[in-house]
Order: structure tokens, then sequence, then C-alpha cells
């Protein structure tokens, strides 16, 4: 039976975007967070706590600290993906520990509210860039697998509370309260800018129109707004008769324009137009 199930191929990580976004994380990190004592929580996090007590450099605790979580998911995961966050991780480790010998170590900026903005904006933008090109930093979500594995926890909720007790961890230890209300606006900056990076900046629209005007409301997507449509054959639920249903997608820029003449070429339509993160295909993006 296992001859008979689909081979897929291997998605290939993108080894310069692999490069691009870790040194970029490091940036976020070495020149805001670790300065300010700041921490987004996972195996970086503990990492910062411990060079703050001990003074050790952040990038090699981050590496040293890694590595029980490497030996564990070799035996576990693809060793593909396992080397891919490696490579990762070494190349942030090396990039953080050089980036603060050339900056003395004191960053850009004493405020801790622009450090936890523009660190966290820096670090999403690298985590960002990486999982683009198919690659991970790798540290909690590693640690969550491991601790998921022995506890059978909801994997979700097991990254949270890692990052949640190294925040609050930082703040106790420091005896600053502000280091665990502060990171939590980084987390939120931190998740909008990967959001931003994976799926880009404008949604896009779709609409799904029920009508008994299904011709002329083909001819004007396809060549007044210029895109493609799909006809479904539907029928009402209440009445039982037969309509079309059509299936498109569009520009936001192009809305106004869209529900305007709708209307203009079938008042008694059903319209539903909902916002979409991404659109792949013919007039959209085409990679994935």
């Amino acid at each position: 039976m296992p001859d008979s199930l689909p081979k897929f191929p291997r998605l290939k990580v993108f080894m310069p975007g692999l490069v691009v976004g870790s040194i970029i994380d490091a940036f976020g990190y070495a020149l805001f967070l670790i300065p300010n004592k700041l921490t987004l929580g996972g195996v970086a996090g503990i990492a910062i706590i411990m060079h703050h007590l001990w003074g050790f450099p952040v990038g090699v605790l981050y590496f040293i600290l890694n590595i029980p979580i490497f030996i564990w998911a070799f035996t576990k995961l693809h060793n593909r993906t396992v080397w891919s966050t490696f490579l990762s991780i070494a190349i942030n480790a090396a990039a953080i520990d050089l980036i603060a010998l050339f900056f003395h170590k004191s960053g850009m900026t004493t405020d801790i509210f622009l450090a936890a903005i523009y660190g966290a904006a820096l670090s999403g933008l690298g985590i960002g860039i990486t999982f683009r090109s198919r690659a991970s930093l790798g540290g909690t979500d590693l640690l969550a697998q491991i601790i998921h594995n022995f506890t059978h926890l909801p994997f979700g909720q097991i990254v949270m509370m890692i990052d949640a007790l190294v925040v609050i961890s930082a703040a106790i230890i420091f005896r600053n309260a502000e280091l665990a209300l502060f990171p939590l606006l980084g987390l939120f900056i931190l998740g909008k800018v990967i959001d931003v990076v994976q799926e880009g900046l404008s949604s896009s629209k779709a609409a799904i129109i029920v009508t008994s005007k299904e011709e002329d409301i083909r001819q004007f997507i396809l060549e007044d707004i210029g895109r493609g449509v799909t006809i479904l054959e539907g029928r009402g639920g209440f009445t039982q008769e037969g309509k079309s249903v059509l299936l498109c997608a569009f520009a936001q820029k192009q809305v106004t324009f869209f529900k305007n003449h709708l209307k203009l070429i079938d008042p008694n339509a059903f319209i539903i137009i909902g916002t979409t993160d991404e659109v792949i295909g013919e007039g959209f993006e085409k990679r994935f």
C-alpha cells in the first residue's frame, strides 16, 4: 500500500534568503534587544538573561543552548530541515556577536520603548525572510516539539508558555516590570512583520456573486475588470431555483468600481466580497 501513495518533491531551501534573514534578525537583537535586556522569549531570550547575569556572549550561549535540541531533532525530524535550521542558527549566532563587538555592545538606543519596536521589527523581518526561504531559526519551535513529545500538550500552548516564562523570568531577575510589558508589544510587532513579509502589504479581494445575469457579469469581469472568473451551478435554498454563482479575485483598488458596476448590471444580485491575504495564480502571485 505505501507504494501507491503519491510522492511530492521536497522544497529546496533558498540559501541567500536564509543568510540574509539570519543576519537581519541578528541586527535586531544586537543593536536593540540585547543591550536593553529585552527578550522575546524562547532560547534566544534565555541566552540574553544568561549574558546579562554572567557576561558570556549571547551568540555563543544561543548556539550552545540549541545543541541538545538539535541532537533530539536529528532523531525525529527530516535531516534537511534540521540542517537548514542548524545553519541559520549558526549564522545568526555568529552575526549577533560580531555586530555586538563592532558596536561595543552599546546598541543604538537606551530608550526601551524604541528598542522593543525596532528590535522586534528587525527580528520579524529576518524571521519572515527566513521563512520565505523555506528555512527556520529554530529555537522555541524545536524545544516545544520535545516537550510536546513527552507531555502531549498542544504545540501552540507550549510555545506560548515557553515565551511567557522567559519574558516573566527576565522581569523578575532584573527587577524591572517593563522587561515584561514591552516584550508583549514587541511580540505583537514581530508577528505582524512576519505576516507582512510572507503575505505582502496589500490584500486582494475575492467575490462570490449569485446572479441571474451570468453572461453580462462574466463579460464585465473579463473585459472591464481584466480578471478571470469561475462559474458554478447553484440552487436557492428557499426557492429551489437554479442560479449561477460566479467566483473571482481582483485587486483591492478595484473594489469600488467592481461593486458599483455589478449593481448596475444586476440590482438583485447577491454579492459577498471578502479580503484575502494571498492569491496565487494567473494575474496574481505565481510562485509558492
